[in-house]
């Protein structure tokens, strides 16, 4: 069956260049929605740690040290950023930081209003700079260090 057969082109109004394609085979059509329906309903599968052991990529010595070897710690076993009195410790020690550079959230309160994912990028943020201003190793080996209960992780 050739599909150019049983679709039809017909440009929209709304949406510049858009095309919409019509199904004239309406059994194949419905089984197509009543696929995607149930794929909806399903959701996705949780994030979950793997099973494999991931060895810590540890750079030799002499080898330097980049943010995305940073990145990576960071964000090992579904991390978003240290708890945050550690954090703040972090920040503190991070060189020339100024009304450029976000702040941790400091109270509970704006804890709990800050995501996740805007926590992490904030965190980004705080090794760019580290990175910036020649302390990026430091800060990789300080967060090498922190256990993983001083981590906090995505739905905690």
């Amino acid at each position: 069956m050739n599909k150019a057969k049983n679709s039809e082109l017909a440009p929209r109004a709304d949406l510049r260049g858009a095309v919409d394609v019509v199904e004239k085979n309406t059994d194949t059509s419905w089984a197509m929605f009543q696929a995607l329906q149930g794929q909806q309903e399903r959701g996705f599968e949780k994030t979950r740690p793997t099973g494999l052991a991931i060895p810590a990529q540890q750079p030799a010595v002499a080898e330097a040290v980049t943010v995305d070897d940073v990145l990576v710690e960071a964000r090992r076993n579904n991390r978003v950023c240290p708890l945050p009195a550690i954090w703040q410790r972090l920040y503190a020690y991070l060189p020339n930081a100024g009304p450029h550079l976000s702040k941790v959230p400091a109270t509970h309160a704006e804890w709990q209003q800050v995501p996740a994912l805007q926590k992490r990028a904030r965190l980004r943020e705080h090794i760019e700079w580290a990175a910036s201003q020649g302390v990026l190793r430091q800060v990789y080996e300080a967060l090498r260090k922190l256990p993983e209960n001083r981590w906090h992780h995505i739905g905690e």
